[in-house]
């Protein structure tokens, strides 16, 4: 099994893609972390922690309510009180369901991996997913409309990204094309299952 780490907006999802076309089971904590947000039980404790940081609709405004909790670090544990136990089983029954099947390989794709210890020993390859911060910035500019600054606000949450380099078995540069992404994670499904 492969694990991915990386700075915030470093692109691990084009990265779990690439080794989805060739056969891996993506198990997405992020995408977990979607469901969870539309749980009745969870918008309601959301509701009583933070206040109005919904969308006309009623959904989780995810804008919002990463405004009212990244910079204050007990807003940001209550958060994760509240979601990560269930983002986690979620994410663990994605990952026995995976476990199980005949897929070729699994790839685990968690933001906070290193830092739950959650899944410490349940894979095999660590992945780094590099890529330059002036690169990573325009990404979460351009594709989750976050001002300048939010990115180094997030980040600062997570492992430094020297540690999570040094913990990694192998590493793809992902801030250079799409192709050179999918060629380097060939590379290393050749190395590791060929």
């Amino acid at each position: 099994m492969f694990a991915l780490v990386g700075g915030v907006a470093s692109g691990k999802s084009t990265v779990a893609r690439a080794f989805e076309a060739l056969g891996a089971v993506v198990v997405d904590a992020d995408a977990e972390g979607h469901e969870v947000l539309k749980d009745a039980q969870v918008r309601q404790e959301i509701r009583q922690a933070f206040g109005d940081v919904f969308a006309a609709d009623g959904s989780v405004d995810r804008a919002k309510l990463g405004a009212a909790v990244f910079g204050d670090a007990a807003k940001l544990e209550r958060l994760n009180a509240i979601t990560h136990p269930r983002i986690r089983a979620r994410t663990q029954a994605r990952l026995d369901a995976a476990l199980q099947s005949d897929a070729k390989a699994v790839v685990l794709d968690v933001s906070l991996l290193l830092e739950s210890k959650a899944y410490e020993g349940k894979y095999d390859v660590l992945v780094y997913v590099a890529c330059p911060e002036e690169e990573r910035e325009r990404r979460a500019e351009a594709k989750r409309g976050w001002k300048r600054g939010e990115l180094q606000k997030r980040q600062q949450h997570q492992l430094s990204l020297d540690t999570k380099r040094a913990l990694a078995d192998a590493m793809i540069d992902n801030g250079g094309t799409e192709e050179a992404t999918k060629q380097q994670v060939q590379r290393l499904w050749d190395e590791y299952l060929g």
